[in-house]
C-alpha cells in the first residue's frame, strides 16, 4: 500500500470505516476498537453475538495497554520471533469496552509482525479489531476475491494482500495459566 493510500485508509478507519484484510493467520474483518458503531456493523455482518467478544490485533503491546488489566507485566514475552501466531487471553481493564471483551473478564490480544498490520496499527497508534472474515457458521474468506464475493459493499475497504500464515495453526492461550484453550488450522 502506498504511503498516500495508507494515510487515507488510516484516516477513514479512525473515522469509523470497517475493512477486510489479510492477517498472520487468515483473512479478517477489522475496525478501530474504540468506535462502537464500527464494531456493531462487523457483528451485524457476521451475525455474531456481542457476548463472544473480539480479538485485538496489534504490532506493539503498547497499543493494547489501555485494554489490559493489572498483573500484565509479563506481556513483553508473549510473542517471540518465529513463534506460531498466538492469541493471548489477558485480564481486561476497567476501560476495555464491553463490545471488545463481551461477557468475559478477559480480552484476546495477538501481537503480529505482519507488515500490513504493522503499518495500519502504527498509523492508528492503536490495535485493530480482528475477527475471521466469515458469516457465523460459514467458511472463512481466504482471498480478496472471496472477500468481495461474500461481503461486497458491506465493507468500506478490502485491503489486497496475502494471509501470511494461512497454513499455520493459531492458538488461543490463557496468559494467567499458560493453558492452550484452542488450536485451529
Amino acid at each position: 500500500m502506498s504511503p498516500w493510500a495508507l494515510n487515507r485508509f488510516v484516516h477513514e478507519v479512525s473515522r469509523g470505516a470497517i475493512f477486510g484484510y489479510p492477517t498472520d493467520t487468515v483473512w479478517g474483518l477489522g475496525c478501530h476498537p474504540l468506535i462502537a458503531s464500527s464494531v456493531s456493523r462487523i457483528l451485524q455482518i457476521k451475525n455474531r453475538s456481542p457476548d463472544k467478544g473480539l480479538i485485538l490485533l496489534s504490532s506493539r503491546i503498547e497499543y493494547c495497554s489501555d485494554y489490559l488489566g493489572a498483573g500484565t507485566g509479563e506481556l513483553e514475552s508473549i510473542r517471540l520471533p518465529g513463534e506460531q501466531p498466538t492469541t493471548w487471553l489477558v485480564a481486561a481493564s476497567e476501560f476495555c469496552p464491553p463490545w471488545i471483551h463481551g461477557i468475559y473478564p478477559t480480552v484476546g490480544i495477538r501481537i503480529t509482525s505482519h507488515p500490513l498490520i504493522e503499518s495500519i496499527c502504527d498509523g492508528l497508534q492503536a490495535p485493530i479489531v480482528s475477527t475471521s472474515a466469515n458469516r457465523s457458521g460459514k467458511a472463512t474468506a481466504r482471498t480478496s476475491f472471496q472477500m468481495r464475493k461474500q461481503f461486497g459493499s458491506e465493507l468500506d475497504f478490502i485491503v489486497n494482500g496475502f494471509a501470511t500464515g494461512s497454513h499455520q495453526p493459531s492458538e488461543i492461550k490463557s496468559l494467567a495459566s499458560g493453558t492452550i484453550l484452542r488450536t485451529r488450522s
